[in-house]
């Protein structure tokens, strides 16, 4: 068959992204002069050397292409461990301050970004990703790994430096509050380290979930924890602290209710 009764066959059975090695298989034409064809028609992309995604006609005119549609079978595709995460994930539990413009990904290996149809998908390396609570989340094409609502919380913490800052990154987790549970949020809490901990105590006292100070407050506890700054790329020096967390105040968080 040629490459466009390929490529409609693969939607008719539900699949949208294919390999080059795949389509080999089963096009008996010229297959690099017929990708270029469909590519310049708008058809398909390649977010990878050897692996492309198909556009549905729905989307075709527009400068997008949602990075959802594609991102299970492109890191199946390169066999790397994934979930969505940051503020991603967090749009999809609620949050609307200020969207991020950025599809973001956690992954291992790290791998740089890449840049499809007008939008970007970034990569962050999460060293314990095997041990991550994730969930499967339906999308248009199949379903994606995305992070727990309480795993999003800590990565935002951890990453905020990356993301936008700790005042944004607290703003947007308050947005979050609807969809996080306690119980969730000590599971996840054994994969983090302790200054994490710390500063998730702390947004958390700011926003006003007291049920998730006092189990933070509990495991703590247990720890013998020193000062570390709130924002981890700021100054550390000559500035408040709190004693409760054993935070050095180098940020101001102003929570936008």
């Amino acid at each position: 068959m040629n490459l466009p009764d390929y490529i409609r066959h693969l939607i008719n059975t539900g699949v949208w992204s294919f390999t080059y090695a795949h389509a080999q298989k089963h096009v008996n034409r010229d297959l690099p002069g017929a990708i270029q064809r469909m590519r310049q028609a708008g058809r398909i992309v390649d977010p990878a050397r050897g692996f492309y995604t198909i556009i549905p006609e729905e989307i075709s005119l527009s400068d997008r292409m949602p990075a959802d549609r594609f991102i299970d079978d492109l890191m199946n595709f390169h066999k790397s461990p994934y979930y969505v995460g940051l503020l991603t994930a967090a749009a999809y539990y609620g949050s609307s301050h200020q969207s991020p413009q950025v599809f973001q990904v956690m992954t291992d290996p790290a791998r740089r970004a890449i840049n499809i149809r007008g939008g970007r998908v970034k990569f962050f390396n999460k060293k314990n990703i095997h041990n991550t609570p994730i969930i499967e989340r339906n999308t248009p094409t199949g379903t994606m790994n995305i992070s727990t609502p309480e795993v999003t919380v800590y990565d935002l913490i951890k990453f905020s430096r990356l993301v936008g800052g700790m005042d944004h990154v607290a703003n947007v987790i308050a947005e979050m509050m609807e969809q996080v549970k306690v119980a969730e949020l000590r599971e996840a809490a054994s994969i983090y380290h302790l200054p994490v901990l710390q500063r998730t105590g702390y947004v958390f006292e700011r926003i006003g979930n007291i049920p998730a100070v006092e189990m933070l407050q509990q495991l703590i506890a247990h720890e013998k924890p020193v000062y570390t700054p709130l924002e981890v790329s700021g100054p550390s020096v000559r500035n408040p602290k709190d004693e409760k967390w054993k935070i050095i105040l180098n940020t101001d968080i102003e929570i936008e209710y």
